[in-house]
């Protein structure tokens, strides 16, 4: 499981769990949205609604979370864009994510896990070469290098 399909399946958790596990899928066809009175219509289930809706549920509230796409997560998804090639479309912003927040919803109770790692990006290039940007400051400066020798020197 990668870090955002934790992050994703633990939220949705978190939300089902906060909603006394009335949480539902509904399509775009259903009847069942507008037969129901909601106290609030979140637009756009990315990781921010997710959290906003999972607070809003949290204190009570009858919450309803309206997705175009056919899976939630936003930013922070990895799907399958070439097929047997899973891409990340920003699954950085998981590293933003406060503290505080994996705290209040307890996500680590529902399954959530970071793995910190080492390499930040990799970047390959039309002629072969590549560039690969990580925590080692030494092994960055010497990617960069490949490039550029005064980049290099002055990337601290």
């Amino acid at each position: 499981m990668s870090l955002t399909s934790s992050f994703l399946n633990t939220t949705r958790q978190v939300f089902r769990s906060l909603y006394n596990n009335t949480a539902r899928r509904y399509s775009s066809t259903s009847q069942g949205i507008s037969s129901q009175k909601w106290d609030v219509t979140v637009v756009g289930a990315g990781h921010n609604g997710l959290v906003a809706a999972a607070y809003l549920a949290r204190s009570g509230k009858k919450v309803l979370v309206l997705e175009r796409r056919h899976l939630v997560g936003g930013a922070a998804v990895t799907e399958e864009i070439i097929p047997g090639f899973k891409f990340s479309r920003a699954s950085y912003v998981l590293s933003l994510l406060r503290p505080r927040i994996i705290h209040e919803l307890q996500l680590d109770k529902f399954g959530l896990r970071v793995y910190q790692r080492n390499t930040h990006s990799f970047t390959p290039m039309r002629d072969g070469r590549s560039l690969t940007l990580s925590s080692n400051v030494e092994e960055t400066m010497r990617e960069i290098s490949k490039f550029s020798s005064r980049d290099a020197e002055r990337y601290l």
